[in-house]
């Protein structure tokens, strides 16, 4: 896997905290990570953390036109984590954003695509999440089972399981 590029797509639930820590666990497992953040989720962690653990500028906004790209082409992506807005408009194919713009190139290129969704349990049985996730699944998405990644500390804090989460995605990528 050394030397693998790994697009790390997220957008605003609680555990995008925990992004520097995830991308220095990824990139000690031999990925380049590159990463691409929702506008919200730059506005909750610090995007020049970011940029020092993977040693790749987070894009936050979409290219503008004639702008190179500034990440090597993907072999994989991992977006985590992935909300229930960003994943209903994903689904039907709004490209107003950069993560959506990276998801749904990446989507139609058939680059494997690992999710690992932060949605509360009650909007988890909302019809559309339930059938665009169904509908991305369709696509290739793979989704990890958010209760086995997704953890709620004692005081309340919603977080990723970053063991469970790292330990998902080779086995998960391999598999295509």
């Amino acid at each position: 896997m050394s030397g693998r590029v790994l697009y790390l797509v997220a957008t605003a639930a609680p555990p995008v905290r925990q992004l520097p820590e995830l991308a220095g666990l990824l990139r000690s497992a031999g990925w380049t990570v590159c990463p691409v953040l929702s506008e919200a989720a730059a506005d909750r962690l610090d995007p020049a953390e970011l940029a020092r653990v993977t040693g790749q500028s987070p894009r936050i906004v979409p290219r503008r036109p004639g702008e190179l790209e500034s990440f090597p082409a993907a072999d994989a992506v991992l977006v985590a984590p992935l909300t229930f807005n960003t994943l209903n408009l994903w689904a039907v194919g709004v490209n107003d954003t950069a993560a959506l713009g990276v998801l749904n190139e990446l989507l139609c290129e058939g680059v494997p695509i690992v999710a690992a969704t932060c949605v509360k349990s009650v909007l988890r049985r909302h019809p559309s999440y339930l059938a665009h996730r169904a509908m991305l699944a369709e696509a290739g998405v793979r989704f990890l089972p958010q209760d086995d990644v997704v953890l709620r500390a004692p005081d309340g804090a919603v977080m990723f399981d970053l063991n469970a989460l790292t330990a998902e995605l080779p086995r998960r990528v391999l598999s295509e």
